[in-house]
């Protein structure tokens, strides 16, 4: 594991005009695609974190992380970021993948289950949601005004503050902080572009075409997209008739996928079972 760092863990795939990093590291026989939430910096820079609380996965799965394509425009919207993660899975030839979407990559996810079943053999939501509730609006919209007014400082307390339990927090202030230190204009910019996307999401008219399972995982103290999202999509699964399995971890807040080790050992019982 010492040896492991982004050097030798980030790749590139290039397609349809674009460039879209991804890390990829595990020996199983199934691919695992990991969808991340939005970041104030880029998920592969710190790609070598991914590996040691994945651990678990990489026997029986193949596990790709892919950030967002690189160059972006205003506008980009997650109808956008599923089709250009369907043209980077494709090129990379993956096929029947554990997609696992996170917040706004749960988003992602989704409209990828909806439009190619073909590609996605079990679907992972981690505190996602369907269409935007009111309190997403005024958190992320913050956060937009914020990265667009480049006040690195205050996105970054918002973020914190808004993602991660009080407790948590409380404790790892401080390292917080500090993993989002000298956040450069350009990242501000790239950031306000795919959280002005999280305002327009919509899989209402979508979630029915899923045919796969799903595992939806909530947080009862959700403060950005919220907990009552998740229900939501619950009782859309429902109703379709889409099988399902839910789990709310109470106590804890968006960022839960990153505090709580019993997480991930849900998300591996899950795609355990036959």
């Amino acid at each position: 594991m010492s040896e492991i760092n982004e050097n030798t863990l980030v790749k590139t795939v290039r397609v349809g005009g674009f460039e879209m990093e991804y890390a990829c590291f595990g020996k199983g026989p199934r691919p695992m695609v990991v969808i991340p939430g939005l970041a104030i910096k880029g998920v592969m820079k710190s790609a070598s974190t991914l590996v040691v609380p994945y651990k678990n996965f990489t026997e029986d799965f193949t596990l790709y992380f892919f950030d967002r394509r690189k160059d972006v425009e205003s506008g980009y919207s997650v109808e956008d970021m599923a089709r250009d993660q369907v043209l980077a899975m494709e090129a990379l030839g993956l096929t029947g993948v554990a997609l696992y979407g996170v917040s706004q990559g749960g988003m992602v996810a989704q409209h990828i289950a909806a439009e190619r079943p073909d590609l996605v053999w079990k679907l992972v939501l981690g505190c996602s949601t369907s269409k935007a509730e009111p309190l997403q609006l005024e958190t992320i919209g913050n956060w937009t005004r914020l990265a667009m007014a480049h006040d690195a400082s205050g996105l970054v307390e918002s973020f914190v503050d808004k993602c991660f339990s009080p407790a948590f927090v409380a404790r790892y202030r401080r390292a917080l902080l500090a993993m989002y230190r000298d956040v450069s204009p350009e990242e501000m910019d790239r950031f306000a572009v795919f959280s002005r996307a999280c305002d327009f999401v919509d899989t209402c008219s979508t979630i029915e075409r899923i045919k796969c399972p799903v595992l939806v995982l909530a947080a009862s103290d959700d403060r950005v997209v919220t907990p009552e999202a998740s229900l939501k999509i619950v009782d859309k699964l429902k109703a379709s008739g889409v099988p399902y399995e839910f789990q709310m971890f109470e106590g804890y807040g968006h960022a839960v996928f990153d505090e709580l080790k019993e997480y991930k050992a849900r998300i591996y019982e899950f795609l355990q079972k036959a």
